[in-house]
């Protein structure tokens, strides 16, 4: 039986996840990065990493070598991000056995370090990242100024070189029409909200991405706090709203909810699209104790049964259609597992 522990504000924050940004000091930036100086950040990377503090917990994954479907799946698992598979001939991945710290090599930058925990952690998060940057760092120095901080490719990222995110699940926010207003507060304070992988990508689920925009002239522990704060906020609201849909018609708000859980249990097809529909309803229902699931599981399985997890729990390229028959069972067999537990 697993045994799930649920984190800080899990009823609303999915995820916090803490990015730095990094470039070698003697090499050159990625826009004019060889075959020849990629695998020198890889040989750099992986030796201050794997002889280091808990070194031997990391697995290295280089893009080139890995499928298509297992790729995609570390993207579907928050493990990294879109933008490495831009560059699958140089890219490359450590990650750490409980999937909580990753290091991508040769996306925007040389090295991004990642710390990633459940609920709202953005401070454990980044102290995660910072420790394993420092660790790096001290063997293999990067480029830095004394007036801007870490230079990097992108200048918006320069400074703190850090972007704090968290995913929110926020259906009663939305279908309330509320998310517009909520929009224009964080963009006034500096933030940005996104779909759940970030620019360009759709709020499926309910779920969305919040995270700072200025990385100079502010320090990692002001950005962590400030980020915290707006969190903060936004789940009051959300809890509020959803404390008022119940009180105007807490039946309704069931029915609505429960016939979702009812559909994923007994469907035989299941598209992406619908499941991320379904699933927004089930977490809704099991964090308002309507339906007894642990949503850490429920979010788990989420990432499980996104196209690329179940092509690599396929073992093989599988069509459109054999992915929504493989969804279907999948939900079928671990929703019933998780309530029972």
């Amino acid at each position: 039986m697993t045994e799930y522990v649920q984190a800080p504000e899990q009823d609303v924050v999915i995820s916090s996840r803490v990015r730095l940004s990094r470039n070698y000091d003697d090499l050159p930036f990625s826009p004019k990065l060889t075959k020849e100086y990629a695998d020198e950040v890889i040989e750099r990377t992986s030796d201050a990493v794997f002889n280091g503090e808990n070194g031997s917990a990391f697995s290295l994954f280089r893009m080139s070598e890995m499928e298509q479907d297992a790729r995609t799946r570390l993207v579907e698992h928050h493990l990294i991000s879109y933008d490495l598979l831009k560059f699958t001939s140089r890219s490359a991945a450590m990650v750490s056995s409980a999937g909580t710290i990753t290091v991508m090599c040769n996306e925007e930058d040389h090295v991004r370090f990642q710390g990633m925990l459940p609920g709202l952690q953005l401070e454990r998060s980044a102290e995660m990242a910072l420790r394993l940057d420092e660790q790096v760092g001290d063997k293999y120095p990067f480029a830095f100024d004394s007036q801007l901080g870490f230079l990097t490719a992108c200048p918006a990222n320069t400074g703190t070189g850090m972007r704090c995110s968290v995913v929110l699940h926020l259906p009663a926010l939305s279908t309330g029409g509320q998310m517009g207003a909520v929009m224009q507060v964080v963009a006034k304070l500096g933030l940005t909200i996104r779909g759940l992988y970030g620019e360009g990508s759709e709020a499926r689920g309910h779920l969305y991405q919040l995270s700072n925009q200025a990385t100079l002239g502010r320090s990692e522990e002001d950005v962590v706090r400030s980020l915290t704060a707006a969190t903060e906020q936004i789940v009051g609201h959300e809890r509020a709203m959803r404390e008022a849909a119940e009180k105007k018609d807490m039946m309704q708000l069931q029915d609505t909810l429960l016939r979702s859980w009812g559909e994923l249990m007994y469907a035989r097809l299941m598209t992406s699209k619908e499941f991320m529909r379904r699933y927004s309803d089930i977490r809704y229902a099991a964090s308002m104790g309507y339906l007894h699931a642990p949503l850490p599981g429920l979010d788990v399985l989420m990432m499980d049964v996104q196209p690329g997890s179940l092509g690599v729990r396929a073992g093989k390229l599988i069509s459109e259609r054999e992915s929504e028959i493989l969804r279907a069972k999948v939900l079928r067999e671990e929703l019933s597992r998780l309530v029972a537990e």
